[in-house]
């Protein structure tokens, strides 16, 4: 058996090493630092979610009303529950109130007439 020897090296050697190791671990981890994005123009099937129900795509937002009811709409499915009205506390106190139909959600016409009242 050869006992162990110790190889030296030179300094070149060392920071070529140190650098290395630093640009391999520096690029795996910078890949990983940020998701990656998707194109902007995409298809809409490719949009849809399998876990809500989809929704037409619709034009901006052309009212204060349309804006608040999507923000609060949380999962999108064009009505807003109970737990959803929670995020709008005048809304929520009035639920009862609003909701003519008697589902336990508003719809946006209901929405929009409290939010008008």
């Amino acid at each position: 058996m050869k006992a162990n020897t110790h190889r030296t090296i030179s300094a070149f050697e060392a920071r070529s090493l140190v650098l290395f190791a630093s640009l391999a671990l520096g690029g795996a981890a910078s890949s990983m630092a940020q998701p990656v994005r998707e194109p902007a123009a995409r298809s809409v099937t490719a949009q849809t979610s399998t876990t809500a129900p989809a929704r037409p795509m619709a034009a901006p937002a052309a009212s204060a009303e349309q804006a608040a009811f999507d923000r609060a709409d949380r999962n999108q499915d064009g009505q807003l529950s109970a737990a959803e009205t929670q995020a709008l506390p005048v809304i929520a106190s009035r639920m009862r109130e609003l909701d003519a139909d008697g589902n336990g959600s508003l719809s946006f016409a209901e929405f929009r007439k409290g939010a008008q009242q």
